[in-house]
């Protein structure tokens, strides 16, 4: 027999694991600046999507291709004046940034946040009398009176957040370093030296993701699979992305656009297209923390913008790079979480996805149209741009992520019809079921009965005793400048 229950019965929110619309993420980023311009390109974004995250960090460091042993002098040293250099083009549209959205960090905060880390490449730059302004700084704020977690966010090289462990361990107890390494989330960017084998084989507990493949997807996987055509009507190509990157970001975008680069090496190295695919692999690591009300990103398994990972750590996961992959065996063994895969299918071309890269493209599309917004919003008045609706489940209007427990045969119903919008566009009303998503995931795809509509009720399924149900919603605006989106989810326990 079915039973109906009032959703209020079930209702009640994470508060303190999920962010909500007071409680920002806090984000420390280890990069490779002067590398290559996708970093800056990365950095940039960050930048435009800085309201809605506590930037903690932006530490210049080394990796496999910026470091001593380097033949070109300019890249073979870290580059924390490329920070500085973008900060300053943020200051002169700070202002008008503040008239769209809240939460701008002032420009001297985040220069004070600007460090470099190891001068040297890998391990060998890790040790006694090894410590740098970087790893200090780390230290300095994983122990702030701050519950939150810190996500360390890894585009180079691990070695200086290798030494801000190696450091705080020689002068803690080990019940001070497991408090420590406990508050740490860190995403790691194909692994870029050994350090981080090296740290997951000291420090084991630690929340590890090493992404190979989803790492690299706000632009590519690589410059002839681009993924899904989420650039148009640029052409589907790598020089398309930054056509439509010149459109959007760079030309008459304000001063901080004007700085942001076409993706290059050096005009000597054949071995990359010009340009090659937008923003590297640095983008993703960071995007899930910004569309607060998608996922709680301390939970690997959820999906969200920046991917989504296996539920169990995976052993000795190489580096995705041929040259630090022998560097990495002494360190054997390690574990981390790593890339899961999903199944997707384009809406739009009938495309079937169903690989390591998959778990980004159902929301690439809103990345892009997010940063599109963004950037009219550094010279634009608030009425010539457009802005986030507020998506709604059953009256709550919060970021908070929505749990719910049921039985089998319970019928659900959830209702969005009080979403809004700031600008006054009508909406339109995406539900969905991720069937691969959550540590217990129910693994089916759901068909949900009007999932276009602002209402909509679910009956659980009798087969899911014992899984999770997680429920998207997707609240899309119509506007004719570029459409944007606001998230709920919600997750069913199914007792």
């Amino acid at each position: 027999m079915k039973r109906f229950y009032p959703l209020f019965v079930f209702f009640f929110f994470i508060i303190n694991h999920s962010q909500s619309q007071s409680v920002k993420p806090r984000l420390i980023v280890l990069a490779d600046m002067g590398n290559e311009t996708d970093e800056v390109q990365q950095m940039h974004h960050l930048l435009m999507c800085s309201n809605a995250i506590d930037i903690e960090g932006l530490i210049a460091v080394t990796g496999i291709f910026l470091q001593p042993s380097n033949p070109t002098a300019y890249r073979s040293v870290t580059h924390p004046e490329l920070f500085q250099k973008l900060i300053d083009g943020y200051e002169k549209v700070y202002p008008n940034l503040n008239l769209h959205a809240k939460g701008w960090p002032p420009p001297f905060g985040l220069r004070i946040k600007v460090s470099s880390g190891q001068p040297e490449y890998g391990m060998s730059g890790v040790g006694d009398g090894k410590s740098t302004e970087g790893s200090n700084w780390i230290i300095n704020r994983v122990t702030q009176d701050d519950s939150r977690p810190i996500h360390v966010v890894i585009n180079a090289g691990s070695n200086t957040l290798a030494q801000a462990l190696y450091d705080y361990r020689k002068t803690h107890t080990t019940k001070e370093v497991d408090a420590f390494v406990e508050k740490l989330r860190v995403y790691e960017n194909a692994a870029q030296d050994e350090a981080g084998a090296w740290i997951n084989n000291q420090f084991p507990k630690i929340h590890w993701i090493r992404s190979i493949h989803q790492t690299k997807n706000f632009g590519g996987p690589d410059n002839k699979n681009l993924g899904p055509h989420n650039w148009k009507p640029f052409p589907y190509t790598s020089k398309g992305q930054d056509d439509w990157a010149h459109e959007h970001v760079r030309s008459a975008h304000g001063a901080l656009g004007e700085l942001y680069p076409m993706r290059q090496h050096t005009e000597t190295d054949q071995a990359f297209d010009n340009p090659p695919f937008i923003e590297g692999g640095g983008t993703i690591p960071w995007m899930s923390l910004v569309p607060h009300g998608l996922t709680d990103p301390s939970e690997q398994t959820w999906g969200g913008w920046s991917g989504r990972f296996g539920a169990k750590k995976v052993k000795n996961v190489p580096s995705r790079i041929g040259r630090v992959k022998p560097h990495e065996e002494v360190y054997k063994p390690w574990e981390v979480y790593t890339d899961a895969i999903d199944h997707w299918v384009d809406p739009e071309t009938g495309i079937e996805y169903h690989d390591e890269n998959t778990a980004i493209w159902p929301w690439r599309q809103a990345m892009w149209n997010d940063l599109h917004a963004r950037m009219d919003w550094c010279i634009k008045t608030y009425k010539e741009a457009n802005h986030h609706p507020v998506a709604v489940i059953n009256g709550d209007s919060s970021d908070q992520i929505v749990r719910v427990s049921a039985k089998v045969e319970d019928k659900l119903d959830f209702d969005a019809l009080a979403s809004t919008d700031p600008d006054r566009d009508s909406l339109d009303y995406k539900w969905w079921i991720y069937p691969e998503a959550g540590m217990k995931p129910y693994g089916t795809e759901l068909s949900i009965e009007n999932a276009d509509q602002a209402k909509i009720s679910i009956t659980v399924p009798n087969d899911a005793k014992g899984k999770e149900l997680h429920l998207i919603l997707e609240v899309w605006d119509e506007s004719e400048i570029v459409p944007l989106v606001d998230y709920r989810r919600v997750v069913i326990s199914v007792e």
